[in-house]
C-alpha cells in the first residue's frame, strides 16, 4: 500500500495544509493529557448524549453534474517523482515540484466507448512545476516541468475512459550572467481503460462502495538522456472507491463545507492498497482536493483548488425522472427541460420549440425531442435489467440519462438506479451511512472509516444518522427513536422522503472525562411503532453505529543522539503502548538530506536508517492505537560527519637531498560525500611543483635527514584526515659555489669570462657561498686563497653559510683566488676559481707650492708627496732631474735623468747663468708606469763679497808684502772664476784716465808687492764675477826702511831659501817620483809649549780660493778641494836618498820657517807616511805672521 505523503511547502494551500497541520498536532498534544487514564475509573453518567436542536435535515440526491465548455477549475499543487526518479536511476535529490494546474472543458462530442455511441467530455489541463537548486546527476540547477494533460470523460457518469499527459521536462544551469538549458525528457504517456472507470457513482452518499476490474493499456513514447521511457504495457486490474466521509476537506472554498471523500484503493491479491483519494465538491462540480498517481509513470501529483471559474450557463438542460429507483425492465418516463436566463440571479424562462437529443446509452435509446411550449419534453424509456459497470451492494446498477442540444453542446444528466428488489417504501437506517464529526480541543475532523469510529475523553462527537427512502414513492413522515449507550431513549421526527432521498438527524455528545476504556454503541429504529404499513422492507428500519472510548497511546522514541555518517542508526518505539490495551502500531518519519521526510511504518517498531551526510536530523515515531488515535515522540540526532581516508605512497624510500622526489595519494575517498565528482578536496602541506591542491606532489627537500610529508584530505563537510610519509634524505655535497666581489658598498660585476678587474691597493671584500642542503648552510666550511698562484700558502678559513674576506692585491697582472667549500660529512665544492685582474695605479705626485728664487750656492731643500699603492709605496724610484735640457744618461729624454734619486732635494747652483729655469721630479713605480712634475726654479746671481788682507799693514819701504783676497766669498762656480783686480792706490791714477780709482795695478787673488817711499797707501781690491763686482779697501802705512846688510839678507832670504827648498824637492821627485812635501818646523817660543810642527803642502795656500791663513777659523778648517776637482796622482814613495845639509843662512832661514832644524832625525814610519797636513794643520797666526816678518 502505497502512503500518500504529505506535500512539501506549496503556495497558497501550502499554508492552509501547514495550519491545519499545527493544530492537529495542538489537538493530539491536548489529548494526551488523559492517556494514563485507570481503565478501571468509574464511570460517568452519559449525561450529554442529546439531541441537536434543528438536528433534522434533509439531503437531496448529489447528482451527476453537467459541464460546459470554458469550465475551469485552478488549483496549486506538487508533484512528487520521487518513484519516477529513482527507478530511472538518475542521482538527484529532487522530491517536489511545485506549480499549478488548470483544467479547462474544452470540447463536448460523441465517441465510440467499448461498441457504444456515447456523449463525452473532454478536459484539457495545463500545468507547469518546478524545483530550484536541483541536483541533477552534479550538476546544479532548476528542474523545470510543463504537463499538459487530455482526458475523456463519459457525460452520463463522469466515468474515464482515456487519459493522455504530455512531459516536458527541462534542467536550467545558470552560469554567471549565462543560462543553459538542458533538455532532459519528452515523454507522452497514454492510457485507456475498458471499461471506463467510475470515480463516481451517482447518486453519492456516505458508506457507498463500488469496484470494478477493468483492462489498462498504457502507451508511452519520448526521449531522454537521463530518465527512463517507461515501456508500453497492459494490465488488468481491479480497483474499488468508498465514499468514507462527508464534511470539511481541509481546504476551504465557498460552498464546499459538506464535501464527498472518494478514497480509492487498487487491489493486490485481493488485499487493498490506497491510491489515492478526491473531494468532491457539488457546487463547483467538481474535486475541490485531489491526490492520484499520473498515467502509471511513479509521478504522484496533489493538488488544491484556489479557484472555480463556470462558463455561463444562459441555456440550461435538465433531465427529471419521475422515479430515481426503479425496478429492472420498467418503463420509465422522465421530463427533460430547457430554460433560459437572461442573466446571472435572472429567473430561468422556458424555452419551447428546442430540439434535444434524448439518450439513455445503456439501454441504446436514443431519442430527439422537442420541448413543448412550457419548455419540457416528455419522454418515456425501458430501464432496462443491465448492470453497469461496478458492483455494488445496494443496487443492481445506476445509469446516466443524457439530454443535449447538440448544436450548443449544453448537456443536462440525472441518474436512475435499477435494482431488482424495490418496494413503493423502504424506509432504511443506514448503519454505514453514519458520520461522526469529532472536535478535540481546536481540531475537528469527520471520522470515516480511514480515521477510525473512536473517541476519548473530552471529545465532543456530533452523530449524523441518516434515515434513507429506498422506495419508488414517497414516504409518509415518521419517527426515529436512537437508544443511547446507557439505554435511555430519545426520539425526533422524520420527513416525508421522496425516493432516495435522505434525511439525517444530529445527536451531540462529549465523552466525559474517565469515561471506561471499550465500545459504546448507538442504536436507532426508523417508524419504531411499525406505522407505515407501505413500508415492504422492514428488515432494515433498525441500524446501530459502534464507537469506541480509550485513550491516546503513549509514543516512546529510543534513538542514540550522536551517529556517524553511513553508520546504521537504529531506533525503536518499543516502550510506546496504549493504555486502553490495544495493539499499536508504529510510523517512523525521518527527516531527510534535502528537507524531506521518509516514512516508514514497522510491525516491529523499529526502524533502522542511514544518513549519508551530516547534520542535525529530526526523527520522530508515530503511535497508532486500534482506534486510529496517533501520538508521536520526536527526537533530534546529530549525524556526525564521517572523515575522509587518505593514504599517500611513493617510489623512493630515500632520496639525495635537493633532489626532486614525487609522493601520490594512492588511495582517497570520502564515503558520505555528496559531491561525487569531487569526493575529496586534497591539499599538501609542502609546496609542490603542481600546486598543493592535488593527487601528486613534487617536492625538493632542503635539509639532510628524514623528510616527512603530510597531506590533508577534506571532505564536502569540512571534516579532514591527515596522512603522513617520512622518507630518508641523504647528503650531497655542496654546489655550484659563487662569489661576489666588493670595494666598499660597490659589487663588481665581472666581464663575459667572469674576470673582475680592480686596481692595486683596493680593498677587495670577497663573498663565498655554495648551494647544499639548508642544515648544512650554516656549517659550511670556507677555504679562500686569494692568491692562489701567488701565494699559495695564504688560506683563509672560516664557517657559514656566507664567507667575507678581506684581501689587497699590491702587484698589479692576473690573481686568481680559489674557494673551497666543505659541508660538515667532508663533502666538497670543486675548487672555485676567481679570476681577478690587478690594474697597476700611476703613482701620484702632490702638488708643490711654488719654489721661492734662490741665489747661487743658495741651498733648494724640497720634499715632494708621493701616493700610490701600500705594496708600491715602498719600491717606488724618486728622481729629481736636475737639469732637463741635458739627458745625461743617454737613456729617454732629457727630463728623466735621475740626477738625484730621492723624494727630498738639498740642492744649490753655483752659477745663476747656467743654472736651469726649471727642474723636474719623476716617481717610477716596479711597473714602469711613472708621473712627472715640473718644478720652477729662480736662480739670481750674488755678487760677491770683497775681502782683502795684507800680510804686513806697516810695512817699511821695499819691503815685499802680500796681498790677499781669499777672504773674498761668492758661489763656488764664481769663486772658481772669478776675477781680482787690484789698484794699488786709488789716489793715485796710474792709468791716466783720470780716475785714480780704477786703475788695474794687479791681478789675482794673492800678489805680492813692495812700496818705495814712506807715506800712506789705500789699496783697493776688486772681484769681479759674471756681475758688476764688488770692492773692498786696504790703508797700509810704508814705513822708510833704515839701511842695513842684515836687512838686505832677510829681505832676500826667503828668495834663497825657497830656492832651497825647491832643489830639495825636484831632488825628491826624481827618486820618489814625487817631490816630498817640506816640512816645516814651527819655532818654540819662550813661556809657550812646544807644539809639533803641523806638516803642509805649500800650496795649500794658493789652492783654496777661500782659504785665509790670517782668519783662525778658516785657518784651522784648512783649504777645501773643490768638488769637481781631481786630486793629484801621488805615485809610489821611492826609497829616499841621503837627504842634503841645508848650511848657512838657508838652513837657518828653515829653521826660522819651521822650528825644526833641516837634519834633524826623520820620524817614524808610521808618521812618515802621514798624509800632508794643511797650511792651516802646520802654522798657526804667529808662525805665518813671523814668516812674514822674516
Amino acid at each position: 500500500m502505497r502512503l500518500m505523503r504529505p506535500s512539501p511547502l506549496r503556495r497558497g494551500m501550502r499554508t492552509r495544509a501547514s495550519l491545519a497541520l499545527g493544530l492537529a498536532i495542538l489537538m493530539l498534544m491536548s489529548a494526551q493529557s488523559g492517556v494514563f487514564m485507570a481503565q478501571d475509573a468509574e464511570s460517568e453518567e452519559l449525561y450529554d448524549f442529546r439531541m441537536m436542536e434543528s438536528s433534522v435535515r434533509t439531503t437531496n440526491l448529489v447528482d451527476v453534474p453537467s459541464w460546459k465548455i470554458n469550465d475551469i477549475w485552478n488549483y496549486d499543487g506538487y508533484l512528487d517523482v520521487r518513484d519516477f526518479v529513482s527507478s530511472s536511476g538518475v542521482t538527484t535529490n529532487i522530491e517536489f515540484l511545485d506549480g499549478t494546474l488548470t483544467q479547462r472543458v474544452a470540447g463536448v462530442y460523441k465517441m465510440d466507448v467499448d461498441g457504444v455511441d456515447t456523449l463525452v467530455y473532454r478536459v484539457e489541463s495545463n500545468g507547469y512545476y518546478e524545483a530550484e537548486d536541483v541536483n541533477l546527476d552534479g550538476n546544479n540547477g532548476d528542474l523545470v516541468v510543463g504537463m499538459d494533460t487530455e482526458e475523456i470523460f463519459r457525460a452520463s457518469d463522469l466515468a474515464s475512459i482515456q487519459y493522455t499527459a504530455i512531459f516536458d521536462i527541462d534542467f536550467i544551469v545558470q552560469i554567471l550572467w549565462w543560462t543553459q538549458t538542458v533538455h532532459v525528457a519528452d515523454m507522452v504517456a497514454e492510457t485507456s481503460y475498458s471499461p471506463p472507470l467510475e470515480g463516481y457513482d451517482f447518486p453519492i452518499s456516505v458508506g457507498e462502495e463500488w469496484e470494478t476490474d477493468y483492462t489498462q493499456i498504457n502507451d508511452f513514447s519520448g526521449s531522454s538522456d537521463y530518465v527512463t521511457i517507461p515501456s508500453d504495457s497492459t494490465s488488468s486490474n481491479t480497483t474499488s472507491w468508498e465514499v468514507v466521509s462527508q464534511g470539511y476537506p481541509g481546504t476551504f472554498y465557498s460552498g464546499c463545507a459538506q464535501s464527498y471523500n472518494i478514497t480509492n484503493y487498487d487491489h493486490v491479491n485481493t488485499i487493498k492498497h490506497q491510491t489515492g483519494y478526491k473531494w468532491f465538491c457539488p457546487a463547483i462540480r467538481g474535486d475541490i482536493r485531489t491526490s492520484m498517481s499520473i498515467a502509471g509513470v511513479g509521478i504522484y501529483s496533489d493538488h488544491e483548488l484556489t479557484s472555480y471559474q463556470p462558463a455561463g450557463r444562459y441555456k440550461q438542460i435538465s433531465v427529471e425522472v419521475v422515479h430515481p429507483l426503479s425496478p429492472v425492465d420498467f418503463e420509465m418516463s422522465a421530463w427533460v427541460n430547457a430554460t433560459s436566463f437572461s442573466g446571472a440571479g435572472g429567473t430561468g424562462m422556458p424555452v419551447a420549440g428546442q430540439s434535444l437529443e434524448f439518450r439513455y446509452e445503456i439501454g441504446g435509446d436514443v431519442q430527439n425531442v422537442t420541448t413543448a411550449s412550457n419548455g419540457s419534453a416528455f419522454v418515456t424509456f425501458d430501464t432496462g435489467h443491465l448492470a453497469d459497470d461496478t458492483e455494488s451492494e445496494t443496487d443492481l446498477g445506476s445509469h446516466g440519462v443524457v439530454a443535449w442540444i447538440t448544436g450548443e453542446k449544453v448537456v443536462g444528466a440525472a441518474t436512475i438506479t435499477i435494482d431488482p428488489d424495490v418496494h413503493q417504501v423502504d424506509l432504511v437506517a443506514r448503519s454505514e451511512g453514519v458520520t461522526v464529526e469529532r472536535t478535540r480541543g481546536n481540531r475537528t475532523v469527520t471520522l470515516d472509516s480511514n480515521i477510525g469510529f473512536n473517541a476519548i475523553s473530552g471529545d465532543q462527537l456530533i452523530f449524523s444518522v441518516p434515515v434513507l427512502n429506498r422506495g419508488i414513492i414517497d414516504s409518509p413522515g415518521t419517527t426515529l427513536m436512537i437508544e443511547s449507550p446507557d439505554g435511555s431513549t430519545s426520539s425526533t421526527s422524520v420527513p416525508s422522503l421522496s425516493s432516495l432521498e435522505e434525511s439525517r438527524v444530529n445527536v451531540s455528545w462529549t465523552v466525559p472525562e474517565n469515561h471506561l476504556y471499550g465500545d459504546i454503541s448507538l442504536s436507532f429504529v426508523v417508524d419504531p411503532d411499525e406505522q407505515i404499513t407501505t413500508d415492504g422492507n422492514r428488515s432494515n428500519n433498525e441500524g446501530s453505529f459502534s464507537l469506541f472510548i480509550g485513550s491516546m497511546p503513549t509514543a516512546v522514541l529510543s534513538i542514540v543522539s550522536e551517529a556517524l555518517t553511513l553508520a546504521e542508526v537504529v531506533f525503536n518505539g518499543l516502550s510506546s503502548y496504549d493504555p486502553d490495551g490495544g495493539v499499536v502500531t508504529c510510523e517512523f518519519s525521518v527527516e531527510e538530506l534535502n528537507g524531506g521526510t521518509s516514512t516508514s511504518s514497522e510491525e516491529d517498531c523499529i526502524h533502522e536508517y542511514t544518513w549519508d551526510d551530516d547534520g542535525t536530523f529530526l526523527v520522530t515515531v508515530t503511535i497508532t492505537d486500534d482506534e486510529s488515535d496517533q501520538a508521536y515522540a520526536e527526537a533530534p540526532i546529530a549525524v556526525l560527519n564521517r572523515p575522509p581516508d587518505v593514504a599517500i605512497g611513493s617510489n623512493l624510500d630515500s632520496v639525495p637531498v635537493l633532489s626532486p622526489v614525487t609522493f601520490d595519494v594512492i588511495e582517497s575517498g570520502d564515503l558520505d560525500t555528496q559531491n561525487p565528482d569531487a569526493p575529496v578536496d586534497i591539499q599538501w602541506h609542502s609546496p609542490c611543483e603542481e600546486g598543493q591542491v592535488g593527487v601528486r606532489c613534487t617536492i625538493t627537500p632542503d635539509a639532510e635527514g628524514t623528510y616527512t610529508i603530510t597531506v590533508t584530505a577534506m571532505d564536502d563537510d569540512g571534516a579532514t584526515t591527515e596522512a603522513s610519509l617520512t622518507l630518508d634524505v641523504t647528503n650531497i655535497a655542496p654546489t655550484n659555489p659563487q662569489n661576489e666581489v666588493w670595494i666598499g658598498p660597490n659589487r663588481l660585476i665581472p666581464d663575459s669570462v667572469g674576470r673582475y678587474f680592480v686596481n692595486e691597493g683596493d680593498v677587495l671584500i670577497l663573498r663565498g657561498w655554495a648551494d647544499d642542503s639548508e642544515n648544512d648552510l650554516d656549517g659550511h666550511q670556507h677555504h679562500w686563497s686569494p692568491d692562489a698562484e701567488l701565494d699559495p700558502d695564504l688560506v683563509i678559513s672560516s664557517v657559514g653559510h656566507y664567507s667575507t674576506i678581506e684581501h689587497t692585491y699590491q702587484t698589479s697582472g692576473q690573481h686568481l683566488a680559489a674557494l673551497q667549500i666543505v659541508d660538515d660529512d667532508g663533502a666538497s665544492t670543486e675548487t672555485l676559481i676567481v679570476p681577478i685582474t690587478v690594474n697597476n695605479v700611476v703613482p701620484s705626485i702632490a702638488p708643490i707650492a711654488t719654489l721661492l728664487p734662490v741665489a747661487e750656492d743658495q741651498l733648494v731643500q724640497l720634499s715632494v708627496e708621493v701616493t700610490d699603492t701600500t705594496g708600491d709605496l715602498p719600491n717606488l724610484i724618486h728622481c729629481f732631474d736636475l737639469d732637463p735640457y741635458t739627458d745625461s744618461d743617454s737613456e729617454g729624454n732629457e727630463s728623466d735623468d735621475c740626477d738625484v734619486e730621492s723624494r727630498h732635494l738639498a740642492h744649490a747652483w753655483a752659477d745663476a747663468t747656467t743654472a736651469p729655469d726649471y727642474i723636474v721630479f719623476h716617481v717610477t713605480d716596479d711597473d714602469g708606469a711613472r708621473d712627472y712634475i715640473a718644478i720652477s726654479l729662480d736662480v739670481n746671481n750674488l755678487d760677491p763679497v770683497a775681502r782683502a788682507t795684507t800680510s804686513d799693514d806697516n810695512p817699511t819701504e821695499g819691503d815685499v808684502i802680500f796681498l790677499s783676497a781669499n777672504g773674498t766669498t761668492d758661489s763656488e762656480y764664481d769663486m772658481e772664476n772669478m776675477i781680482y783686480i787690484w789698484d794699488l792706490d786709488i789716489h793715485e791714477d796710474s792709468d791716466g784716465d783720470g780716475d785714480p780709482a780704477n786703475d788695474h795695478d794687479r791681478a789675482g787673488m794673492w800678489v805680492e808687492v813692495s812700496f818705495d817711499g814712506e807715506g800712506t797707501r789705500t789699496v783697493q781690491m776688486t772681484a769681479f764675477d759674471e756681475g758688476e763686482g764688488s770692492s773692498v779697501t786696504l790703508v797700509i802705512q810704508v814705513q822708510k826702511t833704515p839701511f842695513s846688510l842684515g836687512g838686505l839678507v832677510s829681505a832676500y832670504g826667503i828668495y834663497i831659501g825657497l830656492l832651497g827648498v825647491i832643489v830639495i824637492l825636484g831632488a825628491l821627485l826624481m827618486q820618489r817620483l814625487r817631490p816630498p812635501e817640506i816640512v816645516i818646523e814651527a819655532p818654540v817660543f819662550e813661556d809657550a809649549p812646544r807644539r809639533r810642527g803641523k806638516r803642509i803642502s805649500m800650496d795649500d795656500a794658493f789652492d783654496d780660493p777661500e782659504y785665509d791663513p790670517f782668519d783662525a777659523k778658516k785657518g784651522k778648517s784648512g783649504p777645501k778641494k773643490s768638488e769637481r776637482e781631481v786630486g793629484p796622482i801621488i805615485p809610489e814613495p821611492m826609497e829616499p836618498k841621503d837627504p842634503q845639509k841645508m848650511e848657512g843662512d838657508l838652513a837657518h832661514a828653515f829653521e826660522e820657517l819651521t822650528g825644526e832644524a833641516p837634519h834633524q832625525e826623520e820620524p817614524d814610519e808610521e808618521e812618515s807616511e802621514s798624509a800632508p797636513v794643511s797650511v792651516d794643520e802646520a802654522l798657526d797666526d804667529e808662525d805665518i805672521e813671523a814668516l812674514f816678518d822674516d
